[in-house]
């Protein structure tokens, strides 16, 4: 039988990533960084044969919440793990964490391969310097080309996908099948607003620009919303009218071709509308 593991001695913190799959680590770092938490601080972990260099990253999100990206970065040679270990430290820079590097030993490395890193490890690295001068920077892969101001190949990084908790709730059924066939669900969330507001003003004889001019628009619209500013309420009405002719109309004649992220960008706005529509008010005569 093997040796047990003393379950007290272990640290109470979270491994994300596989030891060794550089792209499943990089992917984790970016779910932590886009949860909806600030990251404190990133400890790279580093350990070197002589050569070749391992490192992991020791994510602190809150004093309660500790996350270890597993050691599926690399330095000293070209290849997938130095380019992910160059992405990973650029989007934390991206995302203001505070970095620090650490040299930990082989036996410490082995332990964050595993997921069963001790509490006296912890204990111990907290009380160790951290490398000086820092070093991290070397790790980084810039082109000559590109500035260190551009952040294009890390947005790249992020799929283009909706974030259901902005979503109207009469738009989450159309979300789900979205990435199949985003033509459809931007097309029937129009004509679907369309009927949600012919619905509330009572009005069916009228489509498109004629519809939400009725709705919206003017001193005697059916619906409004309580600005201040009459000018508020215009600029809400003419945004209807404006959405509707640049991207409603060209779908009702011809086919239209998109990237994903413009598909993405297209559906929330069109979801912009149906908030608004939501939050406008019967104009009591």
């Amino acid at each position: 039988m093997g040796k047990k593991i003393d379950m007290s001695k272990l640290a109470g913190i979270e491994y994300h990533g596989a030891p060794g799959i550089t792209q499943r680590c990089v992917d984790a770092l970016k779910s932590v960084l886009t949860a909806g938490e600030h990251v404190q601080s990133a400890w790279i972990l580093s350990w070197s044969d002589g050569e070749i260099s391992e490192h992991s990253i020791l994510l602190t999100v809150s004093p309660y919440l500790q996350i270890l990206i597993k050691p599926g970065f690399t330095s000293g040679y070209s290849g997938t793990g130095p380019a992910g270990l160059s992405t990973a430290i650029e989007l934390l820079q991206l995302f203001n964490v505070d970095i620090e590097e650490y040299d930990v030993d082989e036996e410490f490395h082995r332990r964050c391969e595993a997921g069963c890193l001790h509490s006296s490890d912890l204990k111990n690295l907290a009380q160790s310097r951290p490398v000086r001068p820092s070093r991290y920077y070397e790790y980084v892969e810039r082109p000559s080309y590109r500035s260190k101001a551009d952040v294009t190949h890390l947005l790249e990084e992020f799929p283009p996908v909706l974030n259901l908790g902005l979503l109207d709730k009469r738009l989450i059924d159309l979300s789900i099948g979205f990435p199949d066939n985003p033509d459809f669900a931007i097309t029937t969330a129009f004509r679907r607003l369309e009927d949600i507001v012919r619905t509330r003003i009572g009005v069916f004889d009228k489509s498109s620009n004629q519809l939400f001019t009725h709705a919206f628009e003017g001193n005697r619209s059916l619906l409004h919303w309580d600005d201040l500013d009459a000018g508020e309420q215009a600029g809400k009405s003419n945004l209807f009218k404006s959405v509707i002719m640049a991207y409603r109309n060209p779908r009702a004649h011809r086919e239209v071709v998109m990237s994903s992220r413009d598909a993405v960008r297209e559906f929330m706005l069109v979801n912009q509308l149906y908030l608004l529509e939501a939050a406008a008010a019967p104009r009591l005569s």
